[in-house]
Order: structure tokens, then C-alpha cells, then sequence
């Protein structure tokens, strides 16, 4: 189904919370699941009948789709998670070395595995590592009573999740197939204006990074949501595959972008005034185009429409080369060159962005054939994850021995708190950046919790009063849940004020008992962060692996002709894809290894149109002698950087000094006006100075500096 408009923002959309309506929907909607499950739970005399509305609020997601997967995961999760506690409570109970080993080795297991995997997937292994640590280590304090123990829980959790569930799917239902098509027009949109502002000369650095970060985040948000949208329908599955090929369009987009901007800025030079001459009107038509698209909220709706029009543009485009490409021998060639290689970049952008609506268009028809296409597995990291289990596993033995050593009776409590926090570490290189608004939010909830104890609860009479309470006490959690930058605090604060009040059938306070209990628990969270900082786990090798297989393999192979410099193109961005929501951008190693993969993938499309000249038979022999060296010598040089160690920053300069003595090698050759010796030698030249930037933009990238 396609989209005929693009979601505008809230005019509350200064304010930090969405204060929309649908966000006000979400939370109430998620309120009444969660006190109708703790009234289910109340009912049926559960052990611990808070733990259903906890769930509701782990399971919170504001479209149906994603509802539908954390919950089909979290099912699986917990029962495997309880099965798995309740065996090596009935192999080791009375041992404690081997028990306690045993629970460390299964929630390392686990964690392993969802470092492994992605998405929901990852969140059920690690949701059975938790639940099974819990099982086991509760019911080690009562093993008679430890099968009623995991049947209660897993009950509390399920009727969390049918609740949860329901709630998503019949109360004002917002499908992720709607949001996908909606959010992929509006990032389409938005990219257009990002390569509209691309061309535009006069647009600070600045301006430009900031919006490029933008454009980072909404393609990997997209992304997410692709990846769970399929839960809804079998027709959404069978254009996943096409799905994840739009992101890697808009990737593609992105790269060439950028490259464009900083030729733009820098094309001041003495004669380009002929150049300009040509090149601005084809850039002002091009510009207005993309600005056109960005601004009509039905352009998605008609990708024929706009598909024309992308081709007409890049038709101009084509027009202007043309026009420079005769301009060849009579004016300076260094901005000949750099005029004719905007010109192409800004053709290369409309090509991705066409590229987009040929993958909307080929997923419309496979999504009306009904066809499941396979899905290639996104590449892992096993020495990453086995470091991430590893720790795991350690935090867990290191708390269990504490809590033995001081025989401490909230130690399950901090058991919980500081396997949470361990949660919140997989697959994060700032683990912090998540896991500290949980901890603020889990004080907040106590404060709350505690606070409404003293105050409200003994006030209250009969469950109708206590529901009336939650619900005005959990809507700013909801809020919060359904506001993407604070989801995490909200779905704690909420999630925890239900737990912490929701505590039984019959209100019995016991005031020290609950500050112990919580005092643990946030005490564990904040030693958790501690060890987490102590013990680093970064995607920094996987980071490295992609740098050495570009620098090593992939440049080379495009510099040799081995393949196609598209495809080439498309496994470095299929490679970049999965850390993009490792990426913190604020920091400037992490800009560094961003922009200079995709620099690198631009650099293979150049590297492959030189090749294309090469072999084009009316290219000149004084050009083709410098030409085919330089391919063979530049691709020995960018392989040889791997294994260069120290010296990389001086085999970088040698490598900049190939590109440097053929561009000064081309621009010496006398041309032809007119000849099609001279377009193609104009050509090279393009892409020479392209590559040549790069050792100017990108040489923090190419010197490996993104590891300092």
C-alpha cells in the first residue's frame, strides 16, 4: 500500500514529550492494558500480580506491528527462559558452586546469542537468560515451591502480553505496514531536500553535517522499523528483502551527497567562469526539482510521477555535460573537470533517489504477489558478542558471590537491578547513553511508588480507587514511552510505579522492606554502570574489519575492474548498515569512520568509471599511459594500507602523490576540442579529482585515525 501524504510535524513539537493525540492514545491505551492485567492477575491470586503490568509497559510499542513481535518473542523468551531456570534448579540446588556457575553460564550464553542476533530476535535470548537467572535464583531461597514459582511468573508475564497485545491491536490500532509507507515517504522527502541542499553553494558545513546526521538517524529508524513490520502480514514479508534494499539506496544517497557538497563549496577557482556559466543553470533546475518533490505531501503517492520527473532532471543534467565535455581544450582543465564532476555526482544522486522508487514499486508488486523472498542474515560479530557474554556472565558470578559472602537479603534484588543494566549494554558502545535515564527513572519510580504509599494508597478503597490512581499516575510514563528519545525512562517509570504499587491483593505496607528492596536494586543499577565502564565492550573490531576489508579488497578490487563498481558500492553500505545505531556522531571519531566509508563507496563508482575509460577504444594513448598505471599502482598502494602499521600515515601520502602525478599528467596533455578523445580524457580527470578529495575530506578515515 503506498502513502498519499508525508506526516507533518506536531505544532507541539518544540515541547521534549509528543503531546499528540496519537501519543495521548498510546498512553492511555497502554494504562487500561496494564491495570486491566493487574486486575487479571488479582483475580487469580497471583504470587506476584505486579509483574503483569510490568509487562504491559516492557512490551509498550506504539504501532501493532511491533507490539505483535516483542510480544511472540517475549512469549518464547519467557517460557524458555523459566524451563531453563527451573533445570538447573533441579540439577544443582544444593550446590552452590555449580549452581551458581551454571545460572552465570546460561545468561552469558544468551546474552552471546542476542549480541548475535538483531532486533526482537536478540531480545528474546536475552530475555531467557534474564528470566532464567531470576527463576533460579528465587527459587533457590524455596526449591519446593519453585515450579509454582515459575508458573506464577510466567503466567503474570503472559496475561502482561495478551493484555498488552490486545490493547495495541483493538484500541485505535496504528499498523507499522502505515507507519513503514509513511515514514518512508517522509525520509524520501527529506532526502530529496538533503540533496536539494547538497547543491546548494552557500550552505555552511555546519548546517550541512547537522542535517546529514538527521538523515543518519531517520534511515537507521527506518530500518527498525522495517525489520519488525513484517509481524503484521505475510505480504509485508515478502518485500522485506526490497525494503532493505530502499535502505541501501538511501545509504547510497547519502554517500554521494556528501561528496557533492564539498565539491560545490570548493569550486572557486580562477577560469571556472565559462564552467559556471553552464553549471548553474543545470544545478538551479536540479535543485528545483528535488525542492519541488520535497515539499508535495502526495509525491510519494505516484512514483511514476516522480520517477519522470528525476529522469527529465538528470536529462538536463546530461544536456550540461554535454555542453562541458565540448568545452574540453579551450578553457583551464581543472575546473572543466570539476564542473563535469558535479555534474555527475548530482546525476549519481538522482539515480539513487530513482533507485528508491523502483524498490517501492518492485515491493508494491511483490507484497500483490504474495511471494516470500529470502532474507540474506545481516553479518555478526562473534568476538564482539563472545566479550559481551563473557562479561555478562562475570557481572552475574561476581553478584551471586557477593550476595553469598554477605548473605544480604536483598541480594535478589540487586541480583535484578544490576542484570538490567547488563541488558541495556548489548550491542552498545555507550551503554551509558541508555542506561543511565533507566537508572534516573527507576529513582524517579521509587519516589513515586514510595510517596504514593505513604500518602494515597491507605486513602484508597477497593480496586476501582487504586485503578483511577494508576491512570493518572502512569500517563507521563506513557507519554514518555511513546516519544522515541525518552522511550526507554518512560516505559521504567511507568512500568515500575505499577510494579511497586501493584503489589498484592491486600494492602499491607511495609515501608523498610520496600526502601531495602529498592535501595538495592537502583544501588545494583549504579554499580552496574560502574562495571559496565570498567569492562568496555565496543564495536570497534567490527569497525576495524570493515576498514580493512574496504582499504584491503573492496577499493582495490574497483580499481582493478575485478566487478562492477555498483556492487562494490553496495557491499560497503551493506556492511556500514548494520552499526548505524551504534554510531554516536557527536563524537568525532565516530563523524570520522561515518564519513569516510561513505566516502569510500563513492570513491568505487569513480574508480570504475576510470576503468570504463580505460577501455573505451577512442581514448587517446597518452592518456591510457597514465591512466592504466595509476589504476594498477593506486590499487597496490590502498591494499598495502592494512598491513602498513605505523607507517600508514606516510603510505596515505604516497597513495595521494599517485593521484596528485596523474591529475597533474592529464591536465598537462594538449586536447582536442571537440574530439571524443578529449571528453574522455575530461572524464578521467573528474574522477581523479574526486579521488583526490578524498585524501583531503576522508584522510582521518584512510589514516585509521577513527580508532584513537
Amino acid at each position: 500500500m503506498s502513502v498519499a501524504g508525508v506526516v507533518r510535524p506536531s505544532p507541539l513539537s518544540s515541547f521534549p514529550i509528543d503531546l499528540s493525540w496519537r501519543n495521548f492514545v498510546f498512553a492511555l491505551r497502554t494504562t487500561l492494558a496494564g491495570v486491566t492485567a493487574l486486575a487479571i492477575a488479582y483475580y487469580l491470586e497471583m504470587q506476584d500480580p505486579q509483574w503483569s503490568i510490568l509487562t504491559v509497559y516492557l512490551l509498550a510499542q506504539p504501532t501493532a506491528g511491533a507490539a505483535i513481535a516483542k510480544s511472540t518473542f517475549r512469549v518464547c523468551g519467557t517460557i524458555a527462559g523459566a524451563a531453563m531456570g527451573l533445570v538447573i534448579l533441579g540439577l544443582w540446588s544444593q550446590a552452590p558452586i555449580p549452581f551458581v556457575g551454571s545460572v552465570a553460564l546460561m545468561v552469558g550464553l544468551c546474552f552471546y546469542l542476542g549480541a548475535r542476533l538483531t532486533n526482537y530476535t536478540a531480545y528474546a535470548f536475552m530475555l531467557a537468560g534474564y528470566t532464567a537467572m531470576l527463576i533460579a535464583l528465587e527459587g533457590a531461597a524455596d526449591p519446593t515451591h519453585a515450579w509454582s514459582l515459575a508458573a506464577d511468573r510466567t503466567g503474570e508475564i503472559v496475561i502482561g502480553i495478551v493484555c498488552g497485545t490486545a490493547a495495541s491491536v483493538l484500541i485505535l490500532p496504528r499498523y507499522a505496514g502505515v507507519v513503514l509507507r509513511e515514514s518512508l515517504a517522509q525520509l524520501f522527502g527529506q532526502l530529496c531536500h538533503f540533496g536539494a541542499t547538497a547543491l546548494h553553494p552557500n550552505v555552511p558545513m555546519a548546517t550541512f553535517s547537522t542535517l546529514r546526521r538527521a538523515m543518519v538517524d531517520g534511515v537507521t529508524k527506518f530500518d527498525a522499523l522495517r525489520s519488525y513490520a513484517v509481524f503484521e502480514a505475510p505480504e509485508l514479508r515478502a518485500d522485506d528483502v526490497l525494503l532493505r534494499r530502499v535502505t541501501r539506496e538511501f545509504l547510497r544517497v547519502l554517500a554521494v551527497a556528501r561528496g557533492l557538497f564539498v565539491r560545490i563549496e570548493d569550486f572557486q577557482m580562477e577560469g571556472a567562469g565559462p564552467v559556471l556559466d553552464r553549471l548553474r543553470p543545470a544545478a538551479q533546475a536540479t535543485t528545483a526539482t528535488l525542492e519541488r518533490i520535497a515539499g508535495d505531501p502526495n509525491a510519494f503517492a505516484d512514483p511514476r510521477r516522480v520517477r519522470a520527473e528525476l529522469l527529465k532532471a538528470r536529462a538536463g543534467l546530461g544536456a550540461a555535460t554535454a555542453e562541458l565535455e565540448a568545452m574540453a581544450g579551450r578553457v583551464p582543465f581543472d575546473p572543466l573537470a570539476d564542473g563535469l564532476l558535479i555534474l555527475r555526482r548530482a546525476g549519481d544522486l538522482l539515480h539513487g533517489l530513482s533507485m528508491v522508487m523502483v524498490s517501492e514499486q518492485a515491493s508494491l508488486r511483490a507484497r500483490s504477489s504474495g511471494r516470500p523472498r529470502p532474507v540474506t542474515p545481516l553479518p555478526t560479530a562473534h568476538r564482539e558478542a563472545m566479550l559481551i557474554g563473557l562479561r555478562s556472565a562475570l557481572g552475574v558470578i561476581l553478584v551471586c558471590a557477593f550476595w553469598a559472602a554477605t548473605e544480604w537479603t536483598q541480594g535478589l534484588s540487586a541480583a535484578t537491578g544490576f542484570a538490567l543494566i547488563l541488558f541495556f549494554a548489548v550491542n552498545q558502545d555507550r551503554p551509558g547513553k541508555s542506561a543511565v535515564p533507566v537508572l534516573l527513572a527507576s529513582i524517579a519510580a521509587v519516589a513515586v511508588a514510595y510517596a504514593a504509599m505513604i500518602f494515597v494508597l491507605p486513602r484508597l478503597e477497593g480496586y476501582e480507587a487504586l485503578a483511577v490512581f494508576l491512570v493518572v499516575a502512569l500517563i507521563p510514563g506513557g507519554l514518555m514511552a511513546g516519544t522515541p528519545q525518552y522511550a526507554w525512562a518512560g516505559i521504567i517509570l511507568a512500568g515500575f510505579i505499577g510494579d511497586e504499587i501493584g503489589t498484592g491483593n491486600v494492602f499491607q505496607p511495609d515501608e523498610l522492606t520496600f526502601l531495602n528492596a529498592n535501595l538495592a536494586m537502583v544501588g545494583a543499577m549504579a554499580v552496574g554502570l560502574v562495571y559496565l565502564a570498567l569492562f568496555p565492550v565496543t564495536s570497534q573490531a567490527n569497525r576495524d574489519r570493515i576498514w580493512r576489508a574496504v582499504m584491503g579488497r573492496l577499493l582495490p578490487e574497483a580499481a582493478r575492474g575485478v566487478r562492477h563498481e555498483r556492487k562494490i558500492l553496495g557491499d560497503i553500505v551493506d556492511r556500514l548498515a548494520p552499526l548505524l545505531p551504534r554510531l554516536s556522531l557527536d563524537l568525532q571519531r565516530e563523524e570520522d569512520f561515518l564519513r569516510g566509508t561513505l566516502g569510500a563507496a563513492s570513491m568505487s563508482l569513480e574508480l570504475g568509471r576510470l576503468n570504463r575509460v580505460r577501455a573505451n577504444p577512442d581514448l587517446p594513448p597518452d592518456v591510457l599511459a597514465i591512466i592504466t598505471p595509476f589504476l594498477t599502482r593506486f590499487a597496490a598502494a590502498i591494499e598495502h594500507l592494512p598491513r602498513a602499521g605505523r607507517n600508514i600515515a606516510r603510505e596515505v601520502d604516497a597513495a595521494e602523490a599517485i593521484v596528485h602525478e596523474a591529475r597533474a599528467g592529464l591536465a598537462a596533455l594538449p586536447l582536442q576540442p571537440g574530439t571524443p578523445g578529449a571528453a574522455l580524457t575530461l572524464r578521467a580527470g573528474a574522477s581523479l579529482r574526486f579521488i583526490s578529495d578524498r585524501f583531503d575530506i576522508d584522510r582521518a578515515f584512510l589514516t585509521r585515525s577513527f580508532e584513537e
